[in-house]
């Protein structure tokens, strides 16, 4: 919707949004949502949830503004730190905008790039050399709607035009259900994700999300604590081995204690043109009964490929310091009923204010995508990729997980600032190895050989010409083991959203 300028939060405006937001009705059921893309947003969020302020999950996206903009109403800035303080006020701000019901809005974005990134990261960047965008949403009591068309000038993708980041939602109880094309984001990694993150363009599905994450009234759960579910039904590409193949994700997250967040993630790739696509295949999807060799299951029954496993984040505010560790543990395999042959991810972070004015997050992060990545018996060409559904776990070229794809050992390390007033500064570093199998692999949506890889990205928003502007760049170095030869490029985009 037209959006007021997110500037002067300690002026006149932050005390507008400070006052009226305890005033507005925060019962948005069908939406709207926090989308993923927003690294500043998604620190502010994270920030307050390990202060205590935010009471729900937050390593599911999109997030539902309902119930965060329920906890804010109960935070007192008066006696909070300046760094709390800060973040309150910038999300009291977006979710008084992004919640007002009954308005028609309007919204445009323009990004070029040249030489798009590899490797996506949660922040979104231009996925083409050229993106334009213009949609229009509304939000009633039980109905959502987020329209969006792209126009996009792209080497890897043949669409020129899209509706990503589109959704029409309507509520029943404190459920969502959805017709999406957004973006989401399953786990705590800020460089990446094992199991789905926005490294891939949307699938579009039928979604069902839980909005409110109160806890269970019963003794038995509510030691649980706020808890969510998230369930999608979506449909891969035509241009692929197996064309039209299903996806199913399912993800239910939980706060037992206020410093420990833990998620459970499911995802398959089922039916399909030639493949048995009725309820009895889900249902022993469902069920884990999908392996090759199991009774009565061989590959023209097979009911599909599958991925599951959890992750965690701990934040235990040791010595008054905003620390956590986190990791994400994915099976590509199943043996016994449970996920085998794993993937995973590990990082840490510190969060704090600096100079009495940036509010900071440093990270980093390791990420194995090799099967049985922590063992010493390795297993390439596993991760990613299946026997019968051989285009892999991807979609448009890209990787549904992971953007390194499979067989990489990636270590990032990231940097960002954000200030009152919204501007922003991020600096990305990551060094490692691709595609690690030896044989020329060309299912691999990054290098069909083995790279070692050297890439440094630093980026930069304001406000500025009536919304958003934001620009980046980039370098890179890599050494292909294949060929033994070495190079080097660098890469720049600037892109503008509208935040009238």
């Amino acid at each position: 919707m037209i959006k007021p300028r997110p500037t002067s939060w300690r002026g006149p405006t932050a005390l507008l949004a400070l006052v009226a937001v305890p005033a507005i009705a925060v019962r948005v059921d069908a939406g709207p949502l926090i989308e993923p893309g927003d690294l500043a947003l998604r620190h502010d969020v994270q920030r307050l949830a390990d202060h205590g302020i935010i009471k729900g999950p937050t390593s599911t996206w999109p997030l539902a503004w309902g119930p965060i903009l329920e906890d804010l109403r109960e935070a007192d800035v008066s006696s909070l730190p300046p760094a709390i303080a800060d973040s309150v006020s910038r999300l009291r701000f977006r979710g008084r905008i992004e919640t007002q019901t009954d308005l028609l809005g309007y919204k445009a974005e323009i990004g070029i790039a040249e030489k798009p990134t590899r490797i996506r990261s949660f922040q979104d960047t231009p996925r083409g050399k050229a993106e334009v965008s213009v949609g229009a949403e509304w939000l009633g009591e039980w109905l959502s709607v987020d329209l969006n068309i792209q126009g996009v000038d792209s080497d890897q993708d043949s669409d020129e035009f899209r509706a990503d980041n589109s959704m029409i939602g309507v509520a029943a109880g404190n459920w969502s259900i959805a017709a999406s094309t957004q973006d989401r984001w399953w786990g705590p990694g800020w460089d990446g994700s094992i199991i789905l993150s926005n490294n891939a363009r949307p699938i579009p599905s039928l979604t069902l999300d839980r909005v409110f994450t109160h806890p269970f009234k019963t003794k038995w759960l509510s030691w649980l604590g706020p808890w969510d579910l998230n369930v999608m039904f979506g449909e891969l590409e035509s241009n692929r081995v197996i064309p039209n193949a299903q996806f199913f994700g399912m993800r239910f997250n939980f706060r037992p204690i206020d410093s420990l967040e833990i998620g459970v993630s499911r995802s398959a790739q089922w039916c399909g043109d030639g493949r048995p696509c009725g309820f009895d295949t889900f249902v022993d999807l469902l069920l884990g009964r999908d392996n090759v060799g199991d009774a009565g299951v061989g590959i023209e029954n097979e009911p599909g490929n599958q991925m599951a496993g959890f992750d965690f984040r701990w934040a235990p505010n040791l010595f008054g310091s905003a620390v956590a560790v986190y990791g994400q543990f994915i099976g590509e395999d199943e043996a016994g009923g449970f996920p085998s042959r794993y993937l995973g991810q590990l990082g840490g972070e510190w969060s704090g204010y600096l100079f009495d004015r940036w509010s900071t997050r440093v990270f980093a992060e390791f990420a194995g995508t090799t099967c049985q990545f922590h063992e010493s018996s390795k297993l390439f060409n596993c991760a990613y990729n299946h026997g019968v559904y051989q285009t892999g776990y991807r979609f448009r070229q890209r990787a549904i997980g992971h953007g390194a794809d499979n067989d990489a050992n990636l270590i990032s390390t990231g940097v960002m600032f954000v200030d009152a007033e919204y501007i922003q500064w991020r600096a990305l570093a990551r060094f490692g190895k691709l595609n690690r199998g030896g044989a020329p692999d060309f299912r691999n949506t990054l290098t069909p050989t083995q790279q070692e890889i050297l890439s440094l990205d630093i980026s930069h928003s304001r406000e500025l010409f009536l919304g958003v502007i934001e620009v980046g760049a980039g370098y890179e170095e890599i050494d292909d083991d294949a060929s033994g030869l070495s190079s080097s490029d660098t890469r720049f985009y600037l892109q503008w959203r509208s935040s009238l």
